[in-house]
C-alpha cells in the first residue's frame, strides 16, 4: 500500500515534474535505439500435453520415440482435470492423495529435533531406504500436517510441546545397551549441533550475534590461503564491522574452497545436494572451538558481558555465564571447580602482564583490569566448549 501511494504522489506531483519529464526523455532515447530482444521462454499456445523425443544414445540428432509429461505411475496419477504442467504438479505434490510429500516433510521437522528421523534414511523413502521406526505415528503427523493447511509452525509447537521431545536425555546403562540410538524415544534427544549453529550460539551468548535479514553473503575470519588457487584471482576479503557476525547461513561459501570452521563441523561443501549431514567426532572440532579466532572473540566478548552483567560476585558471575550457555542453574560442585579454575587462571596471569594484555585485547580497560578480563576470557573460552554448549540435550 505504501508503495502505491508513493507511485501515485509521484505521478502527479507537480514538484516531480521536471524528473517526470527527464524519465520520458531517456524512455524515448531507449526506444530509439531499437535493442532487440531475445526471448528464452513462453507459454505454448493450446492445451497438448508437453512431450519431448527420447534421444537415442543422448544424441540430439536422433530423436527416438515420444515420452509425455507425467507423474511417476508407482504414485497416485495427476487428477484428471489438472495440467501436466508446473502448476499441476505443484497441486499435485500438495494434494492429499499424495501423502508422501507430508511424510516427508514432517521426517525432516522430527530429524531437526531428535538428530534422526522417524525415517532413518531421510533422503531415501524409497525401496532401498530404511523403514520407519514408528509407522503409526509417522502417519499421524503427516494427516495432522495437511489437515493443518500444510501449517509449518503448527507441527514445531506439536513436537517440542510433547512429553516424547521433553523427557531427559540422560540414559542409564541397561538403555544404552538395549537402545543406543534412541530408536525407542525412551529418553530426549541428545546430539552435537549443526556447524551453523554452533557459530549462531557462540556469537548469541557472547552478544555480537547481528540479527539483520537478508542481503548478499559475508566473509567472516578464515585462515590464509584457503581461496589461493591458480585458476582464479579471487581473494577473500574480510567483511567488517557487524557483517562479521552475520548467521552462519550468511558464510560465503566456495565449493572448491568451503569455509574450514564449518567443514570441520560437518558443514557439506555443496557439491551435492545433502539431505541428511553425517556426524563425526574428531579431534580436530576441538581444537577449532577453542582457537578459531571466531570462537574466541566470542569468549571474550563473553567475559565482558558476564562481568558487566553477572553482577557483582564471582559466584553469582559464574553462574549467570553458565546459564546464558545452558539455560539451566550449574550444579554446586560445577560451579565450585569453575571457581577454582578461574582464581587459578586469575593468579597466574598477574604474574604475566604481557600474556594478560594479549588475551584480554581491547577488552581491559586499564591495564590492572588486564589479568581480570583475560581469566574470564579463558573461563568463558572453556564453557563455549562444553559438551552442554555444542550439544543439544
Amino acid at each position: 500500500q505504501t508503495k502505491q501511494m508513493f507511485e501515485s504522489f509521484a505521478a502527479g506531483t507537480p514538484l516531480l515534474a521536471s524528473a517526470r519529464d527527464e524519465l520520458k526523455l531517456h524512455e524515448r532515447e531507449l526506444r530509439d535505439l531499437g535493442i532487440v530482444s531475445a526471448m528464452v521462454m513462453r507459454e505454448k499456445p493450446g492445451y497438448a500435453r508437453p512431450s519431448t523425443p527420447l534421444r537415442i544414445r543422448g544424441s540430439f540428432l536422433s530423436p527416438g520415440e515420444i515420452v509425455y509429461a507425467d507423474v511417476p505411475k508407482v504414485l497416485n496419477p495427476l487428477p484428471a482435470d489438472a495440467m501436466p504442467n508446473r502448476l499441476g504438479l505443484a497441486r499435485w505434490l500438495a494434494s492429499k492423495d499424495n501423502p508422501l510429500t507430508a511424510r516427508v516433510m514432517v521426517n525432516r521437522f522430527w530429524e531437526t529435533y531428535f538428530g534422526i528421523g522417524l525415517v532413518e534414511t531421510s533422503e531415501d523413502f524409497g525401496t532401498q531406504g530404511a523403514l520407519p521406526s514408528h509407522p503409526e505415528l509417522l502417519d499421524w503427523m503427516a494427516a495432522e500436517f495437511m489437515e493443518s493447511g500444510w501449517d509449518w509452525k503448527h507441527m514445531q509447537k506439536l513436537i517440542v510441546m510433547s512429553n516424547t521431545y521433553r523427557q531427559d536425555s540422560s540414559v542409564t546403562p541397561p538403555l544404552e545397551e538395549r537402545d543406543p540410538y534412541n530408536r525407542l524415544l525412551a529418553r530426549g534427544p541428545r546430539f552435537r549441533m549443526e556447524a551453523e549453529m554452533l557459530r549462531d550460539v557462540a556469537l548469541a551468548a557472547s552478544g555480537l550475534l547481528s540479527e539483520k535479514i537478508g542481503g548478499p553473503s559475508v566473509y567472516p575470519y578464515q585462515p590464509a590461503g584457503i581461496w589461493d588457487v591458480p585458476y582464479s584471482s579471487a581473494k577473500w576479503e574480510e567483511s567488517a564491522g557487524d557483517d562479521r557476525y552475520r548467521r552462519g547461513l550468511y558464510t560465503f561459501i566456495r565449493r572448491s574452497s568451503p569455509y574450514p570452521s564449518m567443514v570441520t563441523f560437518d558443514a557439506p561443501s555443496r557439491e551435492t545436494c545433502t539431505i541428511r549431514r553425517m556426524r563425526t567426532n574428531t579431534p580436530l572440532q576441538a581444537l577449532n572451538g577453542l582457537n578459531d579466532p571466531v570462537y574466541f572473540e566470542a569468549a571474550r566478548a563473553l567475559a565482558r558481558r558476564v562481568l558487566a552483567e553477572g553482577g557483582e560476585k564471582e559466584d553469582s558471575r559464574v553462574s549467570y555465564a553458565f546459564r546464558v550457555l545452558t539455560a539451566r542453574e550449574a550444579p554446586a560442585a560445577q560451579r565450585n571447580q569453575m571457581l577454582e579454575w578461574l582464581l587459578r587462571e586469575r593468579a597466574r596471569l598477574q604474574q604475566d602482564p604481557q600474556a594478560a594484555l594479549a588475551l584480554a585485547g581491547e577488552s581491559a580497560g586499564k591495564r590492572e583490569d588486564a589479568a581480570e578480563v583475560a581469566a574470564w576470557t579463558l573461563l568463558s573460552n572453556v564453557l563455549l566448549n562444553m559438551d552442554e554448549t555444542v550439544t543439544r540435550q
